[in-house]
């Protein structure tokens, strides 16, 4: 788990250095594929994650053909610094977690992960917020039929030229 949050951070740091829209993109989707499993870690339901892994996968699909049309032909300049400094950074956290983690013993472990079962994400869909989070749902499907509705009245997209 302390790994993924590392790489997470560590690919968090990299999006500000990189300038090209693929390879920002490309961070999104490790970054997509890295919050998923850690939504799988924490839940005993895989749905959520798999649900949180399409919905972002649509947005950044959106994203993808939006940068596709502004930035086709720019050339893409891979960084030999950039790649030799998360090798060196990713190798000193890995280090420092391995001495940490043999300085743990089993119980401290076991501890952590029955205080991680204290605040799992399903307190959303139990009684007193589950009302809530199915009135939201509702909500964003109405909205989305309504939106097809007003797009398909005009046959025209809802951003047009005329």
């Amino acid at each position: 788990m302390k790994i993924i949050i590392s790489i997470m951070i560590l690919l968090s740091m990299n999006f500000t250095f990189m300038k090209h829209p693929l390879s920002m993109g490309s961070i999104l989707l490790m970054q997509t594929i890295l919050s998923s499993l850690i939504c799988m870690f924490y839940m005993n339901s895989y749905f959520f994650s798999y649900i949180l892994f399409l919905v972002f996968i649509g947005g950044m699909l959106i994203l993808f053909m939006y940068m596709s049309s502004i930035a086709s032909n720019e050339k893409f300049y891979f960084s030999m610094k950039l790649l030799l400094l998360n090798i060196i950074i990713m190798m000193m956290i890995m280090l420092f977690n391995l001495i940490k983690f043999k300085m743990n013993n089993m119980n401290e472990l076991l501890e952590m992960n029955n205080l991680v079962d204290n605040f799992m994400m399903k307190k959303l869909y139990i009684f007193p917020s589950g009302m809530m989070t199915i009135m939201m749902i509702i909500y964003l499907l109405f909205t989305l039929i309504v939106i097809v509705n007003v797009i398909s009245i005009k046959l025209l997209p809802l951003r047009s030229k005329f």
